[in-house]
């Protein structure tokens, strides 16, 4: 029971947790969660309670936006062949609102209907594979992808190709976070950080009465025993995250070929973008938008986010001779000292 790992895990948590601070950890959507709650007097029976309610909220996220999970709501919809409108939840509304904002922002650099050609090159559900697909192949998976087939309506939605489908791998691990968020707020706790498969919200302060700490990997494509950071974000009341090239890939013929696709080509990217890491109000559009900053590339993704309030960026561009850094106006406000 998973959802395709559209963002890979590039965060780690950069702070020892204190007696002061209650842990929370789990799997969900493919990979794992942390949460970590301060200055609270929470109960063993508190725990007990908080947890079993964090994870039936993310099971229930998982049952509507799980590909996964052949009885999920997602999943209804991507099997019919039908073009009539499909009634859907509150929340499923609500993530597909949001990606087709910020498909729109973006020029349509961030697409949920582009599954299908994940799958075609091997990244998604199907069977991993040593080398691209015919030009045959994807010009017929483009004939179903793109965000001007899915129609949106007041509670429902259709699609204009019956082999039109969904994919929310992109922006529902940051959902997740957001919805984990909300619920320790609401149950009176103000000092806290969630993170599902490194994408992450942080409130408050940590157990030493600081901004909790982030440390943000260098996009090195070897692998290597210890962690490279490029950064450490020093944040209160934010969420972040990051997508990458390097961790999802395969070679064919000494060409690299990462997960990440254009929804307009429906191939891989060659922009020289390594990672696309955002600090925004909330995950889900923090997780949505570092992938479609993958895809833009740097002059319009940093145009774009500049156009955006509250919202900053740091992209790591791939060069022959190692890295090149460029950030928003705002960004380096979030950076440790």
């Amino acid at each position: 029971m998973k959802i395709i790992f559209g963002l890979l895990i590039l965060f780690f948590l950069t702070f020892c947790s204190p007696p002061e601070t209650t842990d929370f950890y789990g799997n969900t959507m493919g990979t794992t969660y942390s949460i970590k709650i301060a200055g609270a007097d929470i109960s063993a029976e508190q725990k007990v309670m908080l947890q079993k309610d964090i994870d039936t909220l993310l099971k229930d996220v998982n049952m509507r936006m799980s590909t996964y999970i052949p009885e999920s709501e997602i999943s209804v919809f991507n099997r019919s062949q039908s073009t009539s409108k499909m009634v859907v939840s509150e929340q499923f509304m609500e993530v597909t609102r949001l990606s087709k904002q910020i498909s729109a922002e973006s020029g349509g650099a961030f697409d949920v209907t582009v599954g299908p050609a994940v799958d075609l090159w091997g990244f998604g559900k199907k069977d991993r594979r040593e080398n691209p697909p015919s030009l045959e192949e994807v010009a017929q998976v483009k004939e179903y992808v793109g965000m001007d087939k899915l129609q949106i309506n007041e509670n429902s939605i259709s699609k204009t190709n019956p082999k039109t489908e969904l994919d929310f791998s992109a922006v529902a691990k940051g959902y997740g976070v957001d919805k984990v968020a909300e619920l320790i707020k609401n149950r009176g706790y103000e000092n806290y950080l969630v993170e599902i498969g490194g994408e992450v919200v942080v409130k408050g302060k940590n157990a030493n009465n600081e901004k909790w700490r982030v440390g943000i990997d260098k996009p090195l494509i070897e692998q290597t025993v210890n962690r490279n950071l490029q950064a450490i974000l020093a944040i209160t009341n934010v969420a972040v995250a990051t997508s990458g090239d390097y961790r999802n890939y395969f070679v064919s013929h000494d060409s690299l070929y990462s997960h990440t696709l254009d929804p307009k080509t429906c191939r891989p990217i060659i922009n020289g973008v390594a990672s696309a890491t955002i600090v925004a109000p909330n995950c889900a559009m923090a997780d949505a938008m570092a992938t479609a900053i993958m895809v833009m590339g740097e002059e319009k993704a940093i145009a774009w986010i500049e156009s955006k309030p509250d919202v900053e960026a740091m992209v790591i561009l791939r060069e022959e001779d190692g890295f090149k850094i460029i950030q928003s106006s705002g960004f380096s406000a979030y950076l440790a000292e």
